[in-house]
């Protein structure tokens, strides 16, 4: 799992498991980035990796190939990943998120007004990371119009150099100019509104890696090390970990249309979500003297009381009774 270093930069060999918190079956180093710049995502020390999600990604970095696109559905872990990774090895990543409205100008760049009254141009973020050599990563990439993406093209292929016509300069990217884009998959089942089918030609110059949502294997632990940070004995912050897990899952199911369509569910509870709403719970457990349920309160403050329709709230807190057996009351 090691690489061409930079001639420019310091790089420093450690060990995966050291780097990523995974266990490997030999020692295996991987080269990180001496010093941290203010574009490296900051570390979160409770992510933990999928080790074939991490295999893809640092295989796409040791390739030398330019673009990758993660997908999956919303809440899986698309952009985490893609920030966890850059946090651990010190690469700088520059973010942008995509809407319909996205110009090829916002992500090459454009002409800024100064204060003298004259014009400079404002490098967009995938030119910056282009010139310098750093990683870009633009979410919700299907949500722009076909033809922005295809603009990109010239920049994303694998060497050459690339023109811009707004300053009239020919450009050859960095050779560690890496370029990341997320996206929905959708599967046809018209969950996610204003997501576009981007061009062949566009697609042909990416890496695809479809991420799930995690295994009970993966969250349980995460769950229960919140309540047993909050004094519960092990044996229970386990058994709640698993049920809040199990809540989730359902939920997921009924989304993405694993259960019925008459049962399907307009949100999902992602990675994020459940942990915010185990938190919630140990910040709200003295509630039920106020005669309150709190795994239910929680949900609410982490989950339901978004504009969503009532009878989608109603079923996911159904979901929580038959699971935790305590009932809910609107």
């Amino acid at each position: 799992m090691t690489g061409q270093a930079r001639q420019d930069i310091q790089w420093v060999n450690r060990p995966v498991s050291e780097v990523f918190g995974v266990r490997v079956a030999a020692d295996v180093d991987v080269l990180v980035r001496q010093g941290r710049t203010e574009e490296v995502p900051a570390i979160n020390p409770d992510y933990r990796f999928c080790l074939d999600s991490l295999r893809v990604i640092h295989g796409f970095f040791l390739s030398m190939d330019r673009c990758m696109q993660l997908v999956g559905h919303k809440g899986c872990g698309k952009t985490t990943l893609v920030e966890q990774y850059h946090a651990r090895t010190n690469i700088p990543l520059i973010q942008y998120t995509a809407h319909p409205r996205t110009e090829l100008d916002d992500l090459l760049g454009h002409f800024v007004m100064t204060q003298s009254g004259g014009m400079r141009f404002h490098e967009g973020p995938v030119l910056r990371a282009a010139k310098q050599g750093l990683s870009v990563l633009v979410d919700e990439f299907n949500v722009m119009d076909p033809g922005v993406a295809t603009g990109l093209n010239a920049i994303l292929q694998g060497g050459g150099r690339f023109y811009v016509p707004q300053t009239e300069e020919s450009v050859s990217p960095h050779p560690e100019f890496r370029f990341f884009a997320t996206g929905n998959m959708d599967e046809g089942k018209g969950l996610y509104a204003g997501r576009q089918r981007q061009d062949v030609a566009n697609d042909d110059r990416f890496w695809f890696w479809k991420l799930d949502y995690p295994g009970p294997d993966y969250e349980v632990p995460l769950v229960q090390a919140i309540f047993e940070a909050a004094h519960l004995d092990v044996a229970t912050a386990r058994t709640m970990a698993m049920k809040c897990v199990d809540v989730a899952n359902k939920l997921r199911e009924q989304f993405i249309g694993v259960s019925d369509a008459a049962d399907a569910l307009e949100v999902t509870m992602s990675t994020r979500s459940l942990i915010r709403w185990a938190r919630l719970m140990t910040i709200f457990r003295h509630v039920v003297r106020l005669g309150q349920e709190p795994v239910h309160f929680a949900l609410e403050v982490a989950l339901t009381h978004r504009p969503i329709d009532p009878s989608t709230k109603l079923a996911i807190h159904a979901i929580v009774e038959s699971v935790f057996n305590v009932p809910f009351s609107a």
